[in-house]
């Protein structure tokens, strides 16, 4: 798969630059029937590579998640405030892990134990060049709650913690975006595995 793509950028541009970063490209790639589609012009969101996690407690059979106000789910649900994993981009020079380590303590107020990979995928990659790493994290969620969140970065979180069962009850509810999405569904397929100390 891959072998007979090609495509070729014959030019970019900033179009934007401010909260996120807008390039335009103009390229053309070749067609599954032979030789070159026509060329194309299409905007870009310039994604970082984030790292989410989703954070269990396998004793407790419990689901550390985050609340917040999202600007995407403005004018689609009201009131526009998500139940999401923990996350954030990557830094110059830091690996995945150390992301999810970092985001887990200012988001959550949480220590992971251990980090079990479930995958990396894009978001929206039909505008957006964002890609997300995806971890379950195992953490103690006794004591688990409150408000947290970096103030330089408008962030007002708070912490809820629910039954595995109940957070996976919620999917496509309050639990309606791309790695919670993943995550649970991810949870309810490995929850028992974890529990046995198997995952």
């Amino acid at each position: 798969m891959g072998k007979d793509k090609a495509y070729r950028i014959i030019e970019s541009e900033e179009a934007w630059q401010g909260f996120l970063e807008l390039k335009r490209y103009r390229l053309q790639h070749s067609c599954f029937a032979g030789g070159w589609c026509p060329e194309l012009v299409r905007e870009r969101v310039e994604g970082n590579h984030a790292v989410s996690v989703l954070l269990y407690d396998p004793r407790e059979d419990a689901v550390v998640l985050i609340e917040q106000f999202r600007i995407g789910a403005l004018g689609h649900q009201e009131p526009p405030w998500l139940l999401e994993t923990v996350g954030g981009y990557r830094e110059e020079g830091e690996s995945p892990e150390e992301v999810a380590r970092r985001e887990t303590r200012e988001e959550a107020g949480c220590d992971l134990e251990r980090l079990i990979p479930i995958g990396t995928f894009f978001t929206t990659p039909g505008w957006c060049g964002e890609r997300i790493t995806l971890y379950c994290g195992l953490v103690d969620s006794r004591g688990a709650g409150g408000v947290h969140g970096l103030d330089e970065e408008g962030e007002d979180i708070r912490v809820v913690v629910m039954p595995a069962g109940e957070a996976i009850g919620e999917l496509f509810r309050h639990a309606n975006s791309t790695s919670i999405v993943v995550g649970l569904q991810w949870l309810a397929a490995n929850r028992e595995r974890i529990r046995r100390g198997e995952a």
